[in-house]
């Protein structure tokens, strides 16, 4: 009887004392790419981006992981990157003109998101 209460006891203090993480800069920040521009040179292409930080302190040197599949043949793309730019707390911004791999867009669908920041 008595190890059944003491396994009781146990099991509600462990449920009730969670080990707590601290959230990653990046967990707060959200990037959407407003508007693609077709590539120059190195097949590097610029798209307008909306940078939402979320977090109560400034971000900067965010990195984007973009996932894009063709649409004809199933072909998987992916592209990562870091952008070096500053987004406010509480903030949305747009960077026109920001450098991306290209990906022609009617060629395949995918989509972008932040993977990491640094708070500054």
């Amino acid at each position: 009887m008595k190890t059944i209460i003491a396994a009781a006891i146990t099991g509600v203090f462990l449920s009730t004392t969670g080990i707590a993480f601290a959230a990653e800069p990046g967990d707060k920040v959200k990037i959407s790419i407003e508007k693609w521009r077709k590539p120059g040179s190195n097949n590097a292409g610029t798209a307008d981006i909306t940078v939402t930080n979320d977090n109560d302190f400034a971000v900067k040197d965010i990195r984007v992981k973009c996932d894009y599949m063709s649409k004809t043949g199933g072909r998987k793309i992916e592209t990562d990157q870091r952008l070096a730019v500053t987004v406010k707390a509480k903030t949305t911004k747009l960077f026109k003109k920001t450098k991306f791999p290209f990906i022609d867009q009617e060629a395949a669908e995918g989509s972008c998101k932040v993977t990491g920041a640094t708070q500054v």
